[in-house]
């Protein structure tokens, strides 16, 4: 079984990366990289390249300096926004994969764990496994699953596909947790208008559900770095490729999020339907079994009270710094 000692981490600025820079510092000699500096709220000394993997030869450059045992990749274009142009997915996350995958060739670094997406999936209401028919319609889920081909055809490089559901929550020792400009997913969103007593909105309430809301399946954060750990000793023991997806196997409607948000804080903040999403299925679930058996892993942390209360704890620490959501 080969050593795992030195980690490095594309899009380290990020939500995902923030967090998981910490979870592995005490464990790993930890680098990142990413186009953007990295905020407050990377809170460990790790080093930092700052780069776009669009540079090819500073990507070059920097592999062969760390020369890395395995590089786990979360850069990429995330937003799923239909009102970014193609070009931008097509390079943020396709190109900028090409670019990585040629620079590990080069200088033979042989292992990956790859941040996927349910995304890519066909628009179904039935569980999903990961041999489930793969048919996206977003430029988000549609560069994605290139980006797992490429890596999939790669016949020199070891890989772990992770195919995220909806991620969520925070890390509270210390505090990391979601920041984006605007906020787009709900439970955020929804924690943070009700602290400050802001109406609350749900995209559509006529979906063949229980309650005519859409179903998700949360993931807390902390599960997720969990999952990218047991990939990483996966990796160093078998040495092959496989794919796996990561939610908890279980749904919570939209409304129910809402509901639970508002018994929390003792309030009846007003909630406002509007019309659904285009794209937005009525349920999103994910089978773990794979996970489960080959990564003997569990969504431990992902219950939604739970997801719910370290929100709210992430939310206060934001409000209490002047820092608006």
């Amino acid at each position: 079984m080969m050593k795992i000692k030195k980690i490095l981490i594309t899009g380290s600025s990020g939500y995902i990366g923030s967090c998981l820079s910490w979870y592995f510092s005490k464990k790993y000699r930890i680098y990142l990289i990413d186009k953007a500096k990295p905020g407050k709220f990377n809170k460990n000394k790790n080093i930092f390249f700052n780069c776009n993997l669009l540079q090819k030869k500073k990507i070059y450059a920097i592999l062969q300096d760390i020369k890395p045992d395995v590089v786990i990749h979360l850069a990429g274009q995330s937003t799923v926004n239909e009102k970014i142009s193609m070009k931008n997915y097509y390079q943020n996350n396709f190109i900028a994969t090409n670019n990585l995958l040629d620079a590990m060739n080069k200088i033979k670094v042989k292992n990956i764990i790859f941040a996927s997406t349910a995304a890519v999936y066909k628009k179904t209401n039935k569980l999903l496994s990961e041999n489930s028919l793969k048919k996206p319609i977003s430029k988000y889920g549609k560069t994605k699953l290139m980006s797992e081909n490429l890596i999939i055809n790669d016949k020199k490089i070891c890989s772990i596909i992770l195919r995220f559901f909806n991620v969520a929550s925070a890390l509270t020792k210390p505090l990391i947790g979601e920041l984006h400009k605007p906020e787009t997913h709900l439970i955020p969103r929804t924690v943070s208008r009700c602290f400050q007593g802001k109406p609350m909105t749900i995209y559509g309430r006529d979906f063949q559900t229980k309650d005519g809301t859409c179903l998700r399946d949360y993931i807390h954060i902390l599960d997720i770095c969990n999952a990218i750990d047991k990939s990483i000793f996966y990796l160093s023991k078998m040495k092959n490729k496989n794919i796996f997806n990561l939610g908890c196997g279980r749904a919570v409607s939209n409304l129910e999020v809402v509901n639970n948000v508002r018994n929390k804080f003792a309030k009846k903040n007003k909630i406002r339907f509007t019309k659904k999403r285009k794209g937005d299925n009525a349920k999103l679930i994910c089978s773990i079994k794979k996970a489960k058996k080959i990564l003997n892993w569990s969504p431990n942390n992902s219950n939604i009270m739970r997801i719910i209360n370290d929100e709210i704890k992430w939310n206060k620490y934001l409000s209490e710094n002047k820092i608006n959501r």
